[in-house]
């Protein structure tokens, strides 16, 4: 049997109302000689009867399923049984859009570790395209991994690249991670590449609006992720050539954008969370330097000064009590209507 060019790997889960759009856009664009895996992480819905029978009308795909586990999971038993040249991952309710493997392979093909493209985000602040240029290393960008790392996060998905199986070998998701796992896991495995391209063209599309997604559900651990993922990113940052004083720079930039983002989802809540949760999330947040600065800058910068002015002067008095009771008062409010 020949080597696939390419395998898909799709985790999923309570997926039945997308997986199918999902995986047509894959199919019917794809190369003969693709694998399209399908891991179904014990989904309690039709998914996996859905997976069975996609492999059954195309020879393809390929369907493994596995008992509850996770996204990370699922991804790792994906890899651990793809065969291909070439690696992707794509989730169940995104899809991907027209001519990308016929651009994405013959550039492979002419030396590219990984293809970087861009993404279509439904539900979601457009990212900055990518540059149309081609890197010997990740070195000659070291002095932006801000915006890559932290700004918009390019770096970090795992579904706006494709990689070569090399690149990835041993690096595995790491499932004790609910989030930030695929930040983790991208740091772990850009180190591992040469020659990169970047092609500004959208060939993926990201739905942002989905009940899983972050923005729209409430937690209070992205600064607990942040922290775990820190000592990969110093490493990453030092690999391609940041100094010390660079790569504190780099994590103390993601520290304060990681507390923004959980500020602002503490802020729009979209689940119920304990005056308790709420402090101790705050006081989290106020009690780092860095994401102190970067939230009173943010705060400053807001249109309705007024507004923002209660949250300002807590942010500078450090008082993380009044601003959970007026989040929680606000949730409460909600759900009681």
């Amino acid at each position: 049997m020949n080597q696939p060019s390419i395998s898909v790997i799709v985790p999923v889960y309570k997926a039945e109302g997308t997986l199918e759009k999902c995986a047509r856009s894959i199919l019917c664009q794809a190369p003969a000689d693709l694998e399209l895996i399908l891991v179904d992480d014990g989904s309690p819905d039709g998914s996996g009867a859905l997976c069975d029978r996609l492999a059954e009308q195309d020879g393809r795909v390929r369907v493994i399923h596995q008992k509850n586990a996770g996204a990370s999971a699922a991804r790792n038993a994906g890899l651990d049984a793809a065969a291909g040249r070439y690696l992707q991952f794509v989730d169940a309710d995104d899809w991907v859009l027209p001519g990308l493997y016929k651009t994405a392979l013959p550039i492979l093909d002419e030396g590219a570790d990984v293809l970087f493209f861009g993404v279509e985000n439904i539900g979601y602040t457009p990212e900055p395209p990518l540059p149309d240029a081609a890197y010997e290393s990740l070195t000659e960008l070291a002095d932006q991994f801000e915006r890559y790392l932290v700004t918009t996060g390019q770096f970090a998905a795992p579904y706006n690249k494709i990689y070569k199986a090399h690149v990835i070998g041993p690096v595995r998701f790491d499932p004790a991670l609910k989030i930030n796992e695929d930040l983790l896991f991208n740091l772990l495995a850009l180190r591992r590449c040469g020659p990169v391209r970047f092609i500004p063209t959208n060939f993926y599309a990201c739905d942002h609006t989905g009940e899983g997604s972050l923005s729209r559900s409430l937690r209070a651990d992205l600064l607990d992720a942040e922290q775990a993922t820190r000592a990969a990113l110093l490493a990453f940052a030092a690999h391609y050539g940041l100094d010390e004083a660079g790569a504190q720079a780099l994590a103390a930039a993601r520290q304060g954008n990681v507390a923004v983002a959980q500020m602002s989802v503490l802020m729009s809540r979209k689940g119920p969370l304990s005056l308790r949760g709420y402090r101790k999330a705050f006081a989290r947040m106020l009690a780092l330097p860095a994401a102190r600065k970067t939230l009173a800058d943010w705060l400053a910068a807001d249109q309705n000064r007024l507004m923002a002015l209660p949250y300002r002067i807590c942010v500078g008095l450090r008082l993380a009590l009044p601003m959970a009771l007026w989040c929680w008062l606000r949730c409460s409010t909600s759900h009681a209507l």
